[in-house]
């Protein structure tokens, strides 16, 4: 699974290579974001089933 440390990772080296954009920073804001909301789901789930 993606991790925000592997995101912004793959931002730096795609940095490195062909700079940022801003819809590069959008593409990277929304991915954790989405990481962020599935982490809370995934925690509200388990702690559903105990």
């Amino acid at each position: 699974m993606m991790t925000e440390e592997k995101l912004y990772e793959r931002l730096m080296k795609h940095k490195s290579k062909h700079g940022i954009t801003q819809e590069t920073l959008q593409h990277y804001h929304w991915a954790i974001d989405t990481l962020r909301q599935q982490s809370t789901n995934n925690n509200s789930s388990s702690q559903e089933r105990i």
